[in-house]
């Protein structure tokens, strides 16, 4: 007997009501050459680290969470779901790989594959922003909509959008994470002839987003006028002694988790505590003495 699914993302079914139900026909194995990538896959790019881990990690404890897909023909299937998996399998060596088949339209793969990579922060920004765009177009669906099947802020998906605004070659630069959407959001309030040469001015100086926000107010493109200044700002007394008091809570924490800590301060308020570790040993090892630490409070 057939198993029906909940629907993917929130209000999916509401918003879109014609598409079929997710069903699944069977669980089996299959070679892993009859998998044929989706043609609706949004994502491009892999964190090659991130594949070679999964890859080690299939290889020792083999696929956990198969694979699914849509049969297309008597000996084929389309993949529908898990991408990264499948590239991982294929490193690893599998010849034969674990699969759900399910019974789909053509419309609803599309929307399952774009929506399963967003909801799992597997897509790039501008991946991410293209997907949203399909959504939009291919099946008339306003921002709204699509804030309401992401479970996001619709100002998030506009925002989202925004950056297709800009040239390929300043996404190129958003893709190879040479700027964030943050600067990207600033770029796109200069004159649109000038935002490739302030995109430049951004990366070669090192620009923070506040910064280039702020040089976005005025930037004409001309050196009088220049993005940057190389005069490091004075700190206030106060500031400073606020940070060497962080540095030397640092110092304090890393003596204690015998581990490389920085600490982060937010723009209005509060922080982040980041703890590096070399490996899986080594964080059970951090762990262990956080453990011991807070046994002794």
């Amino acid at each position: 007997m057939s198993e029906k699914l909940p629907r993917l993302g929130k209000g999916l079914g509401a918003l879109i009501p014609d598409l079929e139900p997710h069903v699944i026909t069977s669980v089996s194995t299959i070679n892993i050459e009859l998998i044929r990538p989706n043609r609706f896959q949004p994502r491009r790019l892999f964190d090659q680290d991130k594949l070679l881990e999964l890859s080690e990690s299939i290889k020792e404890n083999g696929l956990i969470q198969p694979l699914v897909v849509v049969k297309i023909d008597d000996t084929g299937y389309e993949l529908i779901a898990g991408e990264r998996r499948l590239e991982a399998c294929k490193l690893a060596g599998l010849t034969d790989v674990p699969i759900y088949v399910r019974e789909v339209s053509e419309k609803e793969r599309l929307i399952l594959s774009i929506v399963e990579n967003v909801q799992r922060e597997d897509l790039t920004p501008i991946e991410e922003a293209k997907a949203y765009q399909q959504l939009a177009e291919d099946f008339q669906l306003t921002h709204l909509d699509i804030a309401k099947i992401m479970g996001k802020d619709r100002a998030t998906i506009t925002n989202a959008l925004r950056l297709l605004k800009l040239s390929d070659t300043i996404q190129g630069f958003i893709e190879a994470k040479q700027i964030s959407p943050g600067h990207a959001r600033a770029i796109l309030s200069v004159a649109e002839n000038l935002q490739e040469k302030f995109t430049k001015e951004i990366i070669n100086h090192q620009l923070s987003v506040r910064r280039a926000e702020e040089m976005a107010k005025s930037y004409s493109g001309l050196d009088t006028n220049p993005v940057y200044s190389p005069q490091k700002p004075t700190l206030p007394k106060a500031k400073i002694l606020e940070n060497k008091y962080l540095d030397a809570i640092e110092a304090k924490i890393t003596n204690i988790v015998r581990a490389k800590v920085k600490i982060v301060e937010k723009e209005n308020a509060g922080g982040d505590i980041i703890i590096s570790f070399k490996d899986q040993d080594h964080l059970e090892e951090i762990l262990n003495i956080i453990n011991r630490e807070l046994n002794t409070i």
